[in-house]
């Protein structure tokens, strides 16, 4: 896959995971929870679902 399918692959991740988390903490608090550490979601969940696609798609853009 070339670098900027996986920009764009990783960019569409974090997009999606920072809407979930939005949700979750609140747009005034989304941000600090990212920083925090807190934005990672339990076991199972949907945030977690996409914070771990959004590590994957990081990851495969930084191994490039």
């Amino acid at each position: 896959m070339s670098k900027l399918r996986l920009l764009q692959a990783a960019t569409a991740a974090d997009k999606a995971w920072m809407a979930e988390v939005a949700a979750v903490f609140g747009e005034r608090e989304a941000g600090l929870a990212r920083f925090h550490g807190r934005a990672t979601g339990e076991p199972g969940s949907r945030l977690r679902e996409l914070y771990d696609e959004y590590v994957k798609a990081r990851d495969a853009y930084d191994a490039q």
